[in-house]
């Protein structure tokens, strides 16, 4: 089940006695496990627990506890519940209570979170990153509240410069609905005032290595100096030029490496414009300057510098 089709299921349908809401997106998660906490009636303290269990005995005797005054119990384990007791409980569980799983996945580029193991009996609940047209809506709504207006250029790039995060978009839209209040936010303000996301710099940062604009690669590194973390652009980087090696070379592979099969036909697309020897090149050329920087033989910055600016003017290779 989408995140979006969480709210409609709980209005036309009797609850499952079982959810595991799961993505890379946290702020889904949080909203995801908030629409199934509402399914407790007051009073919310006796018919609703949010917490760790250490002992799975202890989240069993919560979820067959009767609720009070109210048609459901909502019980979220937070953590990592014992899964063995989950799995036995759900086998008969009870009639009126509701188990909730979070599970907050890290965010890693261009890729959603696969599927957990999910028990059967419970429902999983996909909270990744939603699609951008999904993201315009909730940012009209919000920013109508000091009625001001975003169009489609300043939501597509608040979008990509927050990773397409609603934790980010949410916040921003709502400094920038402030600014603006009454009036226009257009991409020139999104620019303006919202910082880039690493992935977003990262993903722009590639593109002009592969495009061999060495000028542009290094005003990225610039920037990126001034505003992210450099260390996690290295893992970012690699991590997108290794799928792309890996496209070109063994495209069947891809699924190893947790793409996703439409993932895996743009990256098959990206990496036939370039030849294997420069791919490799370029992630040689990323174990070296990664080795530099680890062992203090230059800065983070000087590494990633001398990586962009080699890996960029090598475009003909």
């Amino acid at each position: 089940m989408e995140f979006v089709e969480l709210k409609k299921h709980l209005k036309t349908q009797k609850p499952n006695a079982c959810y595991m809401c799961y993505g890379d997106d946290d702020f889904l998660v949080d909203r995801a496990v908030a629409l199934l906490i509402a399914l407790a009636g007051e009073p919310k303290p006796f018919n609703c627990v949010d917490k760790e269990f250490e002992r799975g005995s202890e989240l069993i005797d919560e979820l067959m506890q009767l609720p009070v005054m109210s048609e459901y119990r909502v019980v979220v384990a937070r953590g990592k519940p014992d899964m063995t007791a989950v799995s036995d409980y759900l086998k008969a569980p009870s009639s009126t209570s509701v188990l909730v799983l979070p599970f907050y996945t890290p965010h890693d580029s261009w890729n959603k979170a696969s599927v957990p193991a999910v028990p059967s009996g419970a429902t999983p609940v996909d909270c990744n990153r939603l699609p951008l047209n999904h993201v315009v809506p909730f940012v009209t709504t919000l920013a109508a509240k000091t009625n001001a207006q975003f169009d489609s250029s300043a939501i597509k790039t608040l979008y990509d410069r927050c990773g397409g995060y609603m934790t980010r978009i949410d916040s921003e839209t709502q400094k920038l609905a402030v600014l603006k209040a009454g009036g226009s936010v257009t991409a020139d303000d999104v620019t303006s005032h919202v910082k880039a996301d690493t992935e977003f710099v990262v993903f722009e940062l590639c593109d002009s290595i592969l495009a061999g604009n060495s000028a542009r690669a290094l005003d990225v590194v610039d920037g990126m100096a001034k505003n992210n973390d450099l260390v996690a652009a290295f893992t970012l980087i690699y991590n997108r030029f290794r799928k792309l090696f890996a496209a070109a070379v063994d495209p069947d592979g891809l699924s190893g490496l947790g793409v996703k099969p439409y993932q895996a036909q743009k990256l098959k697309a990206e990496s036939s414009k370039f030849s294997k020897a420069r791919l490799k090149k370029i992630l040689d050329m990323l174990e070296n300057a990664d080795y530099g920087y680890k062992t203090g033989a230059t800065t983070v910055y000087d590494a990633l510098t001398c990586f962009v600016a080699q890996a960029a003017y090598g475009r003909n290779m």
